[in-house]
């Protein structure tokens, strides 16, 4: 069991996208069909069908051009994925209004900038690689939505749940947490898998990387990748959720 939830866990890691503009491809990008953000429950049916479709079609190709696969499922991730909403959530207080807002200079708030903007592009580039490799072997048999009753009464949060059966008959249940943007789309903000909040692991999991880098922010913003990807298998240890 502990293996499964590992490859489901590393399946949602990865839920954004990648940005590839400096890399050639061998093959013309496939252009998914847009997706409709207005009902957050059709928006994840066609994601979902967009993907598992990507994965079956990639199974030929995918070993010799990576990237090019990397970049077909981005584009569908991009449409769903809140990846600011994210990213902030991750860095928690290390990219929090109230530590820009006591910044002094122009520098110092610039540079704040930059280092979330280029930790977006380390948190894509992460889920990308783990969830589109899982994709690749996880051959689900269906899956099932419905809206959660969360007690929460605001219009512009909402949750969905997926159940998802692989080949064998198993299930197994993710939980989605949406919000409403200004324009009445709505984006995934976090995910949990099995239990598994994969926001507060991802946190959890920065703090402790900028606490043994003695408090150098900037290390593990520019080294995020190497940090989680440098052992795919890591994501889960045989205790639980711990460092990648």
């Amino acid at each position: 069991m502990k293996i499964v939830v590992s490859k489901l866990f590393s399946l949602f890691l990865t839920l954004s996208a990648l940005l590839l503009s400096t890399v050639v491809y061998c093959e013309p990008i496939a252009q998914p069909q847009p997706i409709t953000r207005a009902d957050p429950q059709q928006m994840l049916e066609q994601a979902t069908d967009q993907l598992l479709d990507m994965a079956r079609a990639a199974r030929s190709y995918a070993e010799e051009d990576p990237e090019r696969y990397y970049a077909e499922v981005s584009l569908v991730l991009d449409q769903v994925m809140d990846i600011q909403y994210f990213a902030r959530g991750v860095m928690a207080t290390y990219a929090s209004s109230r530590r820009y807002k006591a910044l002094q200079t122009d520098a110092e708030r610039a540079a704040f900038r930059d280092r979330l903007a280029r930790f977006e592009t380390a948190l894509k580039r992460v889920w990308m690689v783990k969830y589109a490799d899982a994709l690749l072997s996880f051959k689900g048999e269906g899956f099932e939505l419905k809206k959660l009753a969360t007690g929460d009464n605001s219009e512009d949060k909402m949750s969905i749940e997926q159940t998802v059966r692989d080949e064998d008959g198993k299930s197994y249940v993710f939980q989605y947490n949406l919000h409403q943007l200004k324009d009445g789309s709505w984006k995934i903000i976090n995910v949990v898998v099995e239990g598994v909040n994969l926001g507060l692991t991802y946190r959890s999991q920065f703090a402790e990387a900028v606490e043994s880098h003695q408090g150098d922010i900037s290390y593990v913003v520019d080294h995020w990748v190497d940090i989680m990807i440098r052992d795919k298998s890591a994501a889960i240890t045989g205790d639980g959720v711990g460092p990648a």
